[in-house]
């Protein structure tokens, strides 16, 4: 990270930045081009490494660039302010920011599905224990990223 000291290194910091983050960037490699996606997601953190979690139909190009690939890259942002200036090369911007990259995988057990779902309703809305029909989560495709590289930036500096 070429600007150090807009690094931010401690854990709770960093889920302080993933806790306002409601949308996460999705980044594959599609035969050389890159394909992004912005999904909902969830996360966990078991022994200080960040597991993110997200849904979405067992079609489709991103599904099966899953299937192609189990590299995928993430991002997500927080906290965007313009911050204003008299000239127009002194104009920046107020923002938190994550990406990195990890391993995704698609889960297959039931418990695990509803546990990370759960995981993404709680992000999307605050709530948890939610009920998920066998129906449903045989439906529904959910996907866990194990996070190899994590970078976190914030330029709060006013």
């Amino acid at each position: 990270m070429r600007r150090k000291e807009r690094e931010v290194k401690e854990l709770s910091e960093i889920l302080n930045i993933v806790n306002k983050c409601k949308i996460i960037r999705l980044g594959f490699n599609d035969k050389g081009k890159i394909y992004i996606v912005p999904v909902n997601f969830g996360y966990d953190v078991i022994n200080e490494k960040f597991l993110f979690f997200f849904h979405g139909a067992k079609v489709g190009r991103k599904y099966e660039l899953i299937k192609q690939s189990d590299y995928i890259a993430y991002e997500m942002d927080c906290d965007y302010e313009l911050k204003e200036a008299d000239e127009a090369c002194k104009y920046s911007a107020y923002y938190s920011s994550i990406i990195g990259d990890g391993i995704v995988t698609e889960l297959k057990d039931n418990e695990e599905k509803k546990k990370a779902l759960n995981c993404i309703m709680k992000n999307a809305t605050g709530k948890e224990d939610w009920n998920f029909p066998k129906i449903m989560l045989n439906i529904v495709g959910v996907f866990k990223i194990e996070v190899s590289n994590l970078s976190c930036k914030q330029n709060r500096i006013k």
